[in-house]
């Protein structure tokens, strides 16, 4: 999701208004990347994991102060107007550290498992 993220982020920057993302539309992209991934394997997905994040990385660290400041509404959040320093925050950071969480959470209970 790292591009989208960015993506959105980086209109927000521009002050333009997000429209049509919502839970559904999000939870219609996650299954949808389920289905297309669903013969993923282990190293396909972090190598996957790895590019897009070297590209998030420094599409991120080329905006602004002024570009960050900068709010819109966002109709995730309901239409709330927030940053784009903000939405990168709870979407492209927070995000990454939730899932690295459920994996590490997931790998530990079948450790546990097969002992």
């Amino acid at each position: 999701m790292y591009p989208l993220e960015i993506e959105l982020a980086q209109s927000v920057a521009e002050g333009n208004v997000i429209v049509g993302v919502t839970r559904a539309a999000v939870h219609e992209i996650n299954a949808k990347h389920a289905r297309e991934h669903s013969e993923t394997t282990r190293e396909e997905a972090i190598a996957l994991l790895r590019r897009n994040g070297e590209l998030a990385a420094p599409a991120i660290r080329a905006l602004g102060d002024e570009q960050l400041d900068r709010a819109a509404p966002i109709s995730l959040y309901f239409d709330t107007p927030l940053s784009c320093q903000f939405f990168l925050e709870d979407h492209a950071v927070r995000h990454s550290w939730h899932h690295a969480a459920r994996i590490r959470q997931a790998l530990a209970a079948r450790t546990a498992t097969a002992a």
